[in-house]
């Protein structure tokens, strides 16, 4: 591996959270990695070459042998980040201390600043909702860039701008916001909360791009092909978030697998897209989104 690949390295799938549109498998051999195995992955992981890893789950923070794994990380000098719900970070402690081991980055899920359709969608307490907010707070104050991730679903798809403004006022313009259209892969694939189309989430998307300008706050798509958003030069960053190239097996650990490959697998180019012009920027759609739905509210651009 050269010093740019990044490997997601998940800590198992355990959470207390229960999203309903879960996009972790379910598998029940991929739930717990007792700490030394763990510890074992990152040795595995220093062999092969890598120099950074985003560190998920499930939820990673969690994970009892956490900072052992962490230690692990920092002795072998490989870098972390982290994909979290953020709520362990409502002590501040934790985040300072998450700081302090090298925490740099972090992308933490919040899917409404509403507290009725956040916790729906996040499966959780009012508690756990105001948990979220803190430690995204905790983090940004400790040093961390945080970028926060809200998945589109039918509960929150109709106060989009609304949110923006929120964490633009909650938490100024050092975050970005990252836009994600839902996945039907996992184990929640099936909530009817995600059973979207494109054109029924698209005008409140486009408005959303066009505020974020106003207010000068960054904003990133994930699974939103380009003709959706309007613009052929918009970025997507794909299924990632903080440039993974790999993945570590979560069962095995023993093999890592290049994301790329595992993302062209999952998503298809309609033959109408293969001459437009945003078609290298372009992250497709999902092939059971076509099977479903069809293509045409894909119009390249000339």
């Amino acid at each position: 591996m050269d010093d740019s690949s990044v490997s997601l390295f998940r800590l198992g799938e355990q959470c207390n959270n229960d999203c309903p549109m879960c996009s972790n498998s379910g598998r029940p051999q991929a739930f717990f990695q007792a700490a030394d195995v763990l510890v074992g992955r990152v040795e595995f992981l220093a062999n092969s070459g890598f120099k950074k890893v985003v560190v998920t789950g499930g939820e990673p923070t969690i994970h009892p042998g956490f900072w052992e794994i962490i230690g692990a990380l920092n002795e072998h000098g490989i870098a972390w980040d982290i994909n979290s719900h953020g709520r362990t970070f409502s002590d501040p402690e934790f985040a300072a201390r998450a700081r302090r081991e090298g925490l740099g980055r972090a992308i933490i899920s919040l899917h409404s600043h509403l507290v009725e359709p956040s916790c729906l969608i996040s499966g959780m307490k009012e508690k756990g909702h105001h948990e979220t907010v803190a430690g995204i707070q905790h983090l940004l104050d400790a040093g961390v860039f945080v970028m926060v991730n809200l998945v589109v679903t039918e509960h929150n798809r109709d106060h989009l701008v609304d949110f923006l403004d929120w964490c633009a006022e909650r938490y100024g313009r050092d975050i970005v916001l990252k836009v994600a259209f839902p996945s039907t892969t996992g184990k929640g694939g099936e909530w009817e909360g995600i059973q979207l189309r494109y054109q029924e989430v698209q005008d409140e998307v486009r408005a959303m791009r066009s505020r974020a300008r106003e207010l000068g706050v960054r904003v990133a798509f994930e699974s939103f092909p380009n003709c959706i958003l309007d613009a052929p030069k918009a970025r997507n960053i794909g299924r990632s978030g903080f440039g993974e190239t790999h993945y570590l097996d979560d069962i095995t650990g023993d093999q890592v697998y290049p994301i790329q490959y595992i993302e062209s697998v999952l998503s298809v180019f309609p033959e109408s897209c293969q001459s437009c012009r945003a078609v290298k920027r372009c992250p497709g759609v999902a092939e059971g989104y076509a099977k479903q739905h069809g293509t045409h509210e894909f119009i390249p651009f000339s």
